[in-house]
């Protein structure tokens, strides 16, 4: 090489690394001029380009490259890097594999391979790698954060924490390190130690924002939304970006049962910002919570929602077998495969699936992977780690895997993917939502055929088809007989009548309330209990007692509680006549619950196909005359039962042989049904020209 190019080459070199791109850019092109195949100059543009986005142009570089510096292993991982930008993964993985080949312990291809193999559910292997990582660089950062998160998905839960605790101590006093390495602890379900490393962050920078919102959000993981709040509330007073301060604040409030307020907060972020998809999902989630909300309404925002935020793709040709009735591969795709009311509602499905007739395929977006999260693995015929995973590559992996039915099990919420439905990732498309999701490339809304019994779903202001069942799909789990079904309170507390609404104070409309009241009104001697985890707070209790208070609910009349523990439950249901459940949406697994322990519920039913679950329910097992239509109905329905003691004796003391009669609340004939219901869908494509 001249003396000439040379000087070019530190000269660019110099540009390169001193973060002057253009300048760089400029004098490789004239090494190129010069010398059109000098390799150096062009991994070295190539890199650039990479850095800038310009991956076809980079890839052509080093594909002009490679022969000469092919081997190379960092021009093996430069070229594996812009492969990875341009979405060809498994190229990519290729690449670095070969880099470990031309050097078996060189530390970039070590991490990026570990890194790729992960989403790919190779955990076994992304772990040796980082083992041999960490081997020749102990204080490895990056490595250290990613062989916590691959050791935990494992279950290995003391040697991640140990990953995660050496990763703190190579942050050293760096507040971005230690906030990420905090973060990690977070997303992993350790809300403690995070705050701690939050703190230590402030420690160094107490005008550290990413720190102050972090703190916020484990303080709020932890009940203390008091204090989470105030510090959210400084964090804002420090930046103008204050979308994702304002997301935490927004999660917070909806929790607190400040369902208006959140709305608030969410119209405000998208304002400033309306491709804010997090935003306006959680927005979504959030007017499907108002009572005053009309289903024909709501059902346009869904498709307003998926029209501005989904990607648009064409239809693909799928390789699935067109064969009827051969064995069929269903997939669910879910954050909430994890400690969460899914596996109660879900897993009892999940278990009595014939394995002759079904393949189930589990995609789990889940951030925090735990305990309930391998229960789900073992039901698995195949497992696939999607969290964080681009949409066309999760839709890349499902077409792969050739499923024939994709379902999403919880609608659009802010942490699942359901992009992937918008890329027809499987010939056949449903949803378990209990809202449309405004989707037309979701082929189905799968549920009971109470819930589409409305004017929304006969008047087709759906934007899917609606799928009934007669059964389920939701069941209450395994049924506990020596859960205690205590005496009709009533009966020996001189004539006081204590109802009960045991559910989120989010799902607790105005409306609701002002029921609440009309019916405490109307009935002089009666009590209401309330229970929900989040009234710990102090915060969360007032804005709940301001909201009774505009209903005209006198405190007095008026029981909280915040969390119960498992083995105080059955006491908690002993104090409750009746059981008022909110509208128009519910937590199905509490009312559940509540029949279990002998006590009926009322419930309302509008034209929003989540506001039925109740009616679905209370149909199965012959208690349907207790769901009403109309507010007025409601509070009528309320009443009317109150003065029956006897008729509420007789429904608590005969409430669990009408649960194990109903064929609803059996598994094996739901999971019959889900089945046939699969194959019915599943037919119709086939069908199809």
């Amino acid at each position: 090489m001249s003396d000439q190019l040379k000087t070019l080459l530190r000269r660019g070199l110099s540009a390169h690394e001193g973060n002057r791109p253009e300048e760089a850019e400029k004098i490789y092109r004239q090494i190129l001029d010069i010398s059109p195949a000098n390799a150096e100059a062009e991994h070295l543009l190539a890199t650039l380009l990479t850095s800038q986005g310009r991956n076809g142009e980079a890839i052509d570089l080093f594909e002009s490259c490679l022969s000469s510096v092919g081997a190379n292993p960092a021009a093996r991982c430069n070229y594996a890097i812009a492969l990875e930008s341009s979405g060809q993964i498994e190229k990519a993985i290729d690449q670095f594999k070969q880099a470990i080949s031309y050097h078996g312990d060189f530390p970039t291809a070590l991490y990026h391979l570990a890194r790729l193999e992960i989403p790919r559910g190779h955990l076994g292997q992304a772990v040796d790698l980082l083992g041999r990582l960490l081997g020749l660089k102990p204080d490895h950062f990056e490595g250290l954060l990613l062989f916590g998160n691959a050791l935990h998905a494992l279950g290995q839960e003391k040697a991640a924490l140990m990953s995660l605790d050496h990763a703190a101590e190579a942050a050293g006093i760096t507040p971005d390190m230690i906030y990420r390495v905090a973060t990690a602890h977070l997303r992993l379900g350790y809300p403690g130690p995070a705050q701690g490393l939050y703190q230590r962050a402030l420690s160094i920078n107490a005008k550290f924002v990413p720190g102050l919102r972090g703190l916020g959000q484990s303080l709020a993981h932890q009940g203390q939304y008091t204090k989470a709040i105030a510090l959210l509330k400084t964090a804002r007073q420090l930046t103008k970006d204050t979308d994702d301060i304002d997301l935490v604040l927004a999660d917070i409030t909806l929790k607190c049962g400040d369902v208006l307020g959140t709305i608030e907060i969410l119209k405000s972020v998208l304002k400033a910002n309306p491709d804010n998809a997090m935003a306006d999902a959680l927005l979504l989630r959030s007017k499907a919570k108002l009572a005053s909300g009309d289903g024909t309404e709501f059902a346009k925002r869904a498709k307003n929602w998926a029209k501005h935020h989904m990607p648009i793709a064409a239809k693909p040709a799928f390789a699935n077998t067109r064969q009827s009735d051969r064995r069929l591969r269903i997939g669910w795709i879910s954050p909430f495969f994890c400690e969460h009311p899914s596996f109660k509602l879900l897993g009892s499905l999940a278990r009595n699936l014939n394995r002759h007739e079904i393949e189930l395929f589990l995609y789990s977006a889940t951030p925090r992977p735990d305990d309930v999260t391998r229960s789900w693995q073992v039901m698995a015929d195949g497992w696939r780690e999607v969290f964080g995973q681009d949409p066309m590559q999760i839709a890349d992996r499902i077409r792969k895997d050739k499923i024939d039915i994709l379902i999403d099990l919880c609608g659009a919420h802010p942490t699942q993917p359901i992009e992937v439905f918008a890329l027809h990732s499987a010939p056949v498309q449903a949803s378990l939502s209990p809202t449309t999701t405004g989707m037309t490339q979701i082929d189905y809304l799968i549920g009971h055929k109470e819930v589409f019994s409305g004017k929304l779903a006969n008047n087709k202001g759906l934007s899917e088809h609606p799928q009934k069942l007669e059964l389920g799909p939701y069941l209450p789990g395994e049924l506990d007989d020596t859960f205690p079904v205590s005496p009709l309170p009533a009966a020996f507390n001189d004539d006081i009548i204590r109802f009960g609404c045991i559910d989120k104070l989010a799902n607790i409309s105005d409306e609701t309330l002002m029921c609440f009241a009309r019916i405490l009104n109307k009935i002089t001697n009666s009590r209401i209990v309330i229970q929900d985890d989040v009234l710990e707070d102090s915060y969360a209790a007032k804005t709940f007692l301001d909201r009774t208070r505009q209903a005209g609910i006198n405190r007095d009349r008026l029981d909280l509680a915040g969390t119960v523990a498992a083995e105080d439950r059955p006491a908690l249901f002993a104090q409750i006549d009746i059981g008022l459940a909110p509208f128009p949406a519910i937590c199905l697994e509490n009312h559940f619950e509540m029949l279990w322990a002998g006590v009926p519920f009322v419930s309302l039913a509008s034209d929003l196909p989540g506001s039925r679950l109740g009616l679905a329910v209370l149909a199965d097992i012959g208690l349907g005359a207790l769901c009403a239509h109309t507010e007025k109905g409601y509070v009528d329905k309320c009443i009317m039962l109150s003065t029956d003691l006897k008729a509420l004796v007789s429904i608590r003391e005969n409430m669990r042989d009408r649960i194990r009669n109903a064929k609803a609340f059996h598994p094996p004939a739901v999971a019959r049904e889900f089945e046939e219901s699969c194959r019915e869908m599943w037919q119709n494509w086939c069908l199809r020209k």
